[in-house]
C-alpha cells in the first residue's frame, strides 16, 4: 500500500479483505471481486472501459481505433490511461537547466489519469452502460454512467469541497494506493494543471444517468473559435488543420473553391491574427496552427469583414 497503511493482523487475502470492508459475513462484496478478482466481468460484464481513437472532431465508422480495456478496476485505469497517452501529440523541450531534453505531452498526464480515475470509481455499478473513453483530434471525452451525488454540483468541483465518493468500497483501496487523495481536490487539479499547459478549463457535463468531462487537446475551442470572426472557408480550414496538422496554398484552394490569390488573403489574415504560422517558402510553404495565444489577445479577434467573395 503506497499510504503506508499497517494491517492489524497477517495481510493473509482474508485479512486483508476484512480489514478493507470487503466481506460481509464470509462473502465478498461486488467491490472485491472488481478490484482484486480473477476475469470480474463474469459477475459484472458492463465493469469494463471502453476507449476509442478518431483522426478528425467526430465519431467517424470504421474506428480508426478501438479497445475494450477489462481485468480489475486498477488494471483498467491504467491501461485506459496508457491508451489516451500513447495518442497525445508530444513536444522535446531545450536542455537549459538539466542535459536531458524535457517531454512534454499536450495535455498533462496527471490531468489524464486523475479524471480516468474519477470515472472508474465513482460510476454506477448497477447501470448496464460501461465508462467511455473517446480521443478526437481537439479533445478527450471521457464518460461514465451515473452522476454527482445530492451533495455535490457542477459548480462545486471547481472549488474546494468535501469528497463524497459514490462507491466508498472503491474509493478507499484506491486512495490506499494511491490513485486518489480523498480530499475533495482532484477536479480543482485538473483545472489547474490544464490552464498551466496554456488549454481551456475542462468541462464538467453532468446528465441524467451519465457524467461527461472534456479535456481540450488545444485552445480552439468551438466557444474560441466563434470569437474570432472567420468566414466560413477559414473555419473550415481550421477544422482540416486539426486533424491533417499543415496545409498549403494549393490545399486550400481545392478545400474550399476559391482563387489562389483569396486563398492567400484568407491564410495571410490568419496568420496576423496569430492562429496560423508560416513555415517554408516557395512550393514548400505551408500552414500550420499556432499555439494557444493570439496576437491580439486569447479570447477573439478584432471585427472584420467576413463575406464570402473571392
Amino acid at each position: 500500500m503506497k499510504r503506508r497503511f499497517s494491517f492489524e493482523k497477517t495481510p493473509t487475502p482474508k485479512n486483508v479483505l476484512t480489514e478493507l470492508g470487503l466481506l460481509d459475513k464470509k462473502r465478498l462484496l461486488h467491490a472485491a471481486l472488481m478490484l482484486f478478482g480473477k476475469n470480474p466481468q463474469r459477475f459484472c460484464p458492463a465493469a469494463v472501459v471502453k476507449c476509442s481513437h478518431y483522426h478528425g472532431t467526430s465519431v467517424t465508422r470504421p474506428i480508426p481505433s478501438h479497445q475494450v480495456l477489462g481485468n480489475t478496476l486498477f488494471e483498467q485505469v491504467d491501461a485506459a490511461a496508457d491508451f489516451v497517452l500513447s495518442r497525445l501529440d508530444r513536444t522535446i523541450g531545450g536542455r537549459e537547466e538539466t542535459t536531458a531534453a524535457e517531454e512534454k505531452l499536450e495535455i498533462p498526464k496527471e490531468a489524464i489519469r486523475e479524471i480516468i480515475v474519477n470515472a472508474v470509481v465513482h460510476r454506477d455499478y448497477d447501470s448496464n452502460a460501461s465508462v467511455q473513453i473517446d480521443i478526437f483530434a481537439d479533445r478527450v471525452e471521457i464518460m461514465n454512467p451515473g452522476g454527482l451525488t445530492d451533495e455535490l454540483t457542477v459548480d462545486d468541483l471547481v472549488k474546494k469541497h468535501l469528497s463524497v465518493p459514490v462507491n466508498p468500497f472503491l474509493a478507499r483501496p484506491f486512495y490506499l494506493a494511491g490513485y486518489i487523495n480523498q480530499l475533495g481536490y482532484g477536479t480543482r487539479n485538473v483545472v489547474k494543471w490544464c490552464r498551466k499547459a496554456g488549454l481551456p478549463d475542462p468541462k464538467f457535463d453532468p446528465a441524467e444517468n451519465r457524467f461527461l468531462v472534456t479535456i481540450w487537446r488545444n485552445w480552439l475551442t468551438d466557444d474560441r473559435m466563434k470569437g474570432l470572426n472567420l468566414n466560413e472557408r477559414q473555419v473550415k480550414a481550421v477544422e482540416f488543420l486539426k486533424s491533417d496538422l499543415r496545409i498549403m496554398n494549393t490545399e486550400y484552394q481545392k478545400l474550399t473553391g476559391v482563387s489562389r490569390a483569396t486563398a492567400k488573403r484568407d491564410l495571410d489574415e490568419m496568420v496576423k491574427l496569430g492562429l496560423l504560422k508560416l513555415e517554408g517558402a516557395g512550393r514548400s510553404a505551408h500552414y500550420r496552427l499556432t499555439g494557444n495565444r493570439l496576437k491580439n489577445g486569447s479570447n477573439g479577434s478584432p471585427e472584420r469583414k467576413t463575406g464570402n467573395g473571392s
